[in-house]
């Protein structure tokens, strides 16, 4: 950490110090020893203070942890710094921490304080000290937590020292989930663990029944267990199953201004997001958005498991104009890489005049172009 030397009071300029040093000689050349012996005490003082304030940052350490990064709107973050003192003369401090525009720090409230106020520690010989800030999400974005710091001043308050601390951190806010009753998509993949009404293939892992095996029916499916138990060739029925997946698309070119109308695609998505991982159904992500403090738009591949819903809420959140290409553009190639099957839903502003809000959200099926309003 780097100290940085701050202007406290006019007493603390060096040209005042000087000219006080100049005085005291012209007294004391004079004979005026009484305030000649004034300024020779101020002058003490202010060295005295200006040492305290020189040795206070000296072997002291300040880190901070944060706990909870990723956030809905509403949940709350906690950011700790840990203050530690490693010289004998004790330390009067004062730590200040900030917080981006959409982050609400909520303890010096609770504390009697207000927002941005320092926070005060006084440590002693080889003491510690832990200091806690809590934020809460207001609004959906990516919000770069800039260094604290940690300033040390001396018993008068005439000169003060500070030292950054913390490194760069992120905290990211989703888009808050909407109210989504479950849809319906058709199901077009091959395979998979959902019954279909359309028999594209026969699963072999899900038998459904026996029947008494004809010349027809391939030998591989043969139940040879259940024949010697009955003493006849029996096959296997199988059921033919279905799978869904699904590629959420947000076109990002309708959004001139970040506004409610943007908000709530972005929810739209996020709630679809994990409403497929609720139904593990394996979902992708694309959008021409572009993305704070990453390069290219949104895309993230069909898949599923553990870490695809938080991928997605992550991209969501970092999500922001301008946009880095046309949408269709963007489907046109990313819809190279879908797997066969992928159902593609395009989220995209509607502006009709009986929307709720100004611009509301239509979703598009494409390939059934069934539009609902969400």
């Amino acid at each position: 950490m780097q100290e940085a030397q701050q202007v406290t009071s006019i007493a603390t300029l060096f040209p005042v110090r000087v000219i006080t040093a100049v005085g005291v000689t012209l007294l004391l050349a004079r004979g005026f020893y009484l305030p000649a012996s004034f300024l020779i005490a101020v002058l003490l003082i202010l060295t005295a203070c200006r040492l305290w304030a020189d040795h206070g940052l000296r072997g002291l350490s300040a880190d901070r942890e944060a706990c909870r990064l990723r956030l809905f709107p509403g949940d709350e973050a906690t950011f700790s710094v840990h203050v530690r003192n490693g010289k004998r003369l004790p330390v009067s401090l004062e730590l200040f921490q900030s917080f981006p525009e959409g982050l609400d720090e909520i303890t010096p409230a609770l504390e009697g304080g207000f927002p941005g106020s320092p926070r005060r520690v006084l440590l002693g010989r080889s003491g510690e000290a832990l200091s806690t800030f809590h934020v809460r999400g207001l609004s959906r974005g990516c919000y770069d937590i800039p260094q604290g710091k940690v300033v040390s001043k001396d018993p008068l308050g005439l000169f003060s020292r500070d030292k950054p601390f913390g490194g760069p951190q992120e905290v990211l806010v989703y888009p808050a989930l909407l109210d989504l009753e479950d849809q319906d998509f058709a199901q077009r993949h091959l395979m998979g663990d959902t019954r279909s009404n359309r028999p594209f293939m026969p699963d072999l892992t899900r038998v459904s029944s026996l029947r008494d095996y004809t010349p027809d029916t391939p030998a591989r499916r043969i139940h040879w267990k259940a024949s010697a138990r009955h003493g006849k060739l029996l096959a296997k029925v199988l059921e033919h199953t279905a799978d869904l997946r699904l590629c959420i698309a947000l076109d990002g070119d309708n959004f001139q201004l970040p506004g409610p109308s943007m908000e709530k695609a972005l929810s739209v998505a996020a709630t679809l997001a994990v409403w497929a991982d609720e139904k593990k159904v394996p979902f992708g992500l694309v959008s021409n958005l572009s993305r704070h403090g990453r390069s290219g738009p949104v895309s993230l591949p069909v898949g599923s498991g553990p870490s695809q819903p938080s991928l997605a809420l992550e991209a969501l959140a970092r999500a922001e104009l301008p946009t880095v290409l046309p949408f269709k553009e963007l489907l046109s190639v990313e819809s190279r890489f879908l797997p066969w099957g992928t159902t593609i839903i395009v989220i995209r502003r509607d502006g009709s005049d009986d929307s709720p809000i100004e611009g509301g959200i239509g979703t598009e099926v494409l390939g059934t172009l069934e539009v609902s309003r969400l």
